[in-house]
């Protein structure tokens, strides 16, 4: 399916619209933006992780949910640690194994 620029545009904005909706709306600067649509804006355009927020940095798995990206199953700090002992791609089972619960 082939969009013109008009309809990307809208699903833009669309999307920008959704995730400053999710964000606290505070204009607190501290994601680096001096406002929460710039950041969304940013997100959208893909220049800034959705996980930005510094008030509400839950609010990036919805923002992942809002792009169509793949949320992480694990903070990206998380994970790397349990990579020496998994190797580079751990099954679901090794992960549930490891931590005892369903991830």
């Amino acid at each position: 399916m082939q969009y013109s620029p008009e309809e990307i545009n809208n699903i833009d904005k669309q999307k920008i619209r959704k995730i400053y909706e999710l964000l606290p709306q505070s204009n607190c600067g501290l994601c680096g933006f001096l406002l929460c649509s710039k950041f969304a804006r940013a997100v959208v355009e893909g220049n800034i992780s959705p996980f930005g927020c510094r008030l509400k940095p839950w609010a990036g798995y919805k923002a992942c949910e809002v792009m169509g990206l793949d949320v992480p199953l694990f903070g990206y700090t998380s994970r790397t640690s349990l990579l020496p002992m998994l190797g580079d791609n751990p099954t679901f089972e090794e992960l549930r194994d490891l931590l005892g619960e369903d991830p």
